[in-house]
């Protein structure tokens, strides 16, 4: 059976309907919501293909509807209760703009994969699409001039409470990893697809040791410390943190 295209055109008028409902505008909505300053505008992008789940579920619940209703194109706020009205406003400071960052990073759809068994324990695997860009997002500082960062959703909750269930996360492609680093490990397929060159599914983790012939990496839920034999390592990225942007 072929995978049914996302509704985009439903989700961007469920949007549209409920943003004109309540006379919300794109950029402070998404400020309100903790999204990035262009997280609602990107939904209208021709490029925009899709919109990641947890974001969705962010508007259905600002606005007291659900998801299904956004991506039926059917969601109102007609016969909800009004939304308190604000008590402050956003200030803006000198210092660098956000709006002047580059909208071209390209978020991968990620989904929960099957788990892997490594001495009786289980490890919470990730489908990885690198072809399926379901968002862009502007690129953080750490990024100018580098091609090679993307950003993920977490999947599972094996790195709860590093990581909950549905974090964002910026990642780059051939950084220097260290000890401690948290990291996305590409695990090469077990079976006649694998070329060297692609990636099925991905491992959330934290670094703890990295040699010729293995990579030790931890999970925090259930708590485990394992190997992974290089040999099924394609490569492995760093997950970028609130020092690489300072």
């Amino acid at each position: 059976m072929s995978k049914q295209p996302f509704p985009i055109d439903a989700v961007r008028e469920s949007i549209r309907r409920m943003m004109d409902e309540r006379g919300d505008k794109a950029k402070p909505l998404a400020i309100g919501l903790g999204l990035s300053e262009t997280g609602i505008r990107d939904i209208f992008l021709e490029k925009t293909k899709s919109v990641g789940g947890p974001k969705l579920a962010v508007i259905a619940r600002h606005y007291g509807v659900t998801v299904d209703e956004i991506m039926a194109g059917t969601a109102t706020t007609v016969g909800l209760p009004e939304r308190p009205k604000s008590n402050a406003r956003p200030v803006e400071f000198e210092g660098a703009s956000l709006e002047r960052l580059p909208e071209n990073l390209p978020v991968y759809g990620t989904a929960l994969g099957a788990e892997m068994l490594i001495e009786g324990e289980r490890i919470e695997q990730t489908t990885l699409n690198t072809g399926d860009v379901i968002e862009y997002r502007k690129r953080p500082p750490i990024s100018h001039g580098v091609e090679k960062v993307y950003g993920l959703y977490v999947q599972g909750s094996s790195m709860y409470p590093a990581h909950r269930d549905g974090a964002f996360l910026f990642a780059q492609r051939d950084a220097r990893l260290r000890v401690d680093d948290d990291v996305v490990v590409y695990l090469r397929p077990k079976d006649e697809s694998d070329d060297g060159s692609r990636a099925v599914c991905v491992l959330v983790k934290r670094l703890v040791r990295r040699s010729a012939q293995y990579v030790e990496l931890e999970q925090y839920n259930p708590a485990k410390v394992f190997r992974i034999d290089m040999a099924e390592v394609l490569r492995i990225d760093r997950v970028l943190t609130a020092d690489d942007y300072t």
